[in-house]
């Protein structure tokens, strides 16, 4: 059944043997912190190849510690070094499968971890991300977790020995996971926001407050929100806003299980709407809300006559559907943008190293799909 809410209430890494810091010297024997396990594979197999994280962790050292003991012993201090070679003799590591350097030594290439490239707003960002890069001569290269947690931090460790930044797009990851990960490499974050990690995020709260209050102003008393995975940041703050917004408005709000990715579990998130329905709707995103109107037309409920839709992201699709999609705009090529520039500059060393979160302004576009409420209420 869906949640209820009332208008009245809402529901350093440090060099040469040092230990590090954001518990990293709380790693298990297989690189993992304790309070991370959950974004690590449960099925690994023992017999994995050792990474450069293992023979870290078993030795109580940094990362760039086990690079340089391998590439430069002469830098690394006597004890230190016969730690890191023992450990790495003991855990079976070969020093090949990383490609240690020097930060001088740019490759000119940067990875763009995305949870979805079938979505059309990881496909933008990569576009906008890649015509910075090619403006700043660096490439770029993009892989696809398929919204599959573990799969983001195995393709995480692939590509570091191989780039000299990282962008993560809608990370899934913890915070303290992707801290440590930017210890190792110059990393940013879009759409969510990590303390100590450069963060670029749209911010949604406002043009959300607009999209409501246009509900409020034709005449709806209810909304629903059909949300995303609970650990995605932005389900977060898309959740917060709405009942935000509601609370003011004098709306009644009301929640959905899960409705994303689109696929079964979509269909139990629409059947609960059913159960309690609303004169209105908002979605995670847009691909939820077109598999919704789909669903809704598939049992005789007409948008927007019956049911008022908005999506989220304002991809194509919502000038293509019928009717159109109501949407909140989220300006993805300039922060696709504004992340490749920071990192670039980072790089480059042509910034002050601020870390300075860097917000944009979303927009709610009115379109055909949300119209005055049904004269005889569905309650």
């Amino acid at each position: 059944m869906p949640d209820e809410v009332t208008a009245g209430g809402t529901t350093t890494m440090t060099d040469d043997g040092a230990n590090m810091t954001d518990g990293m010297n709380d790693y298990t024997k297989n690189g993992t912190n304790a309070s991370d396990k959950a974004d690590m594979p449960h099925n690994t197999p023992i017999s994995d190849p050792a990474t450069i994280w293992d023979v870290a962790a078993a030795a109580n050292v940094s990362p760039t510690t086990v690079s340089r003991a391998f590439r430069q012993p002469s830098r690394v201090n006597v004890k230190t070094l016969g730690r890191v070679l023992e450990a790495a003799k003991r855990l079976g590591y070969r020093s090949e499968s990383i490609i240690p350097r020097e930060e001088k030594h740019l490759r000119g290439l940067l990875a763009l971890v995305v949870t979805d490239l079938e979505n059309p707003v990881s496909a933008q960002f990569a576009r906008s991300i890649q015509r910075e890069c090619a403006a700043r001569n660096f490439g770029l290269m993009v892989c696809d977790t398929e919204e599959d947690k573990a799969s983001e931090l195995a393709i995480i460790k692939r590509s570091i020995p191989h780039v000299d930044g990282i962008i993560l797009s809608a990370s899934r990851l913890s915070d303290a996971t992707i801290r440590k990960v930017a210890q190792v490499r110059p990393l940013a974050v879009i759409n969510r926001i990590v303390g100590g990690v450069q963060s670029v995020y749209a911010d949604d709260g406002p043009s959300l407050a607009d999209a409501v209050r246009e509900l409020k102003r034709l005449g709806h008393q209810q909304v629903t929100y059909l949300p995303g995975p609970d650990s995605s940041w932005q389900n977060g703050l898309r959740t917060n806003a709405i009942i935000t917004a509601c609370k003011r408005e004098g709306l009644k709000f009301r929640r959905t299980p899960c409705a994303y990715p689109v696929d079964e579990r979509s269909a139990d998130a629409f059947a609960a709407y059913l159960a309690r329905p609303t004169t209105a709707a908002i979605a995670f995103n847009d691909d939820v809300a077109y598999a919704f109107m789909l669903f809704l037309e598939a049992h005789r409920l007409r948008v927007p006559w019956q049911v008022s839709l908005i999506g989220i992201d304002d991809t194509p699709k919502c000038e293509i559907c019928t009717p159109k999609m109501s949407s909140i705009r989220v300006p993805r090529r300039a922060l696709g943008e504004a992340t490749a520039s920071r990192i670039i500059d980072r790089l480059l060393h042509v910034s002050d190293g601020d870390l300075t979160p860097i917000r944009m302004q979303s927009e709610f576009v009115n379109r055909d799909s949300i119209a005055a409420a049904p004269a005889s209420s569905m309650m």
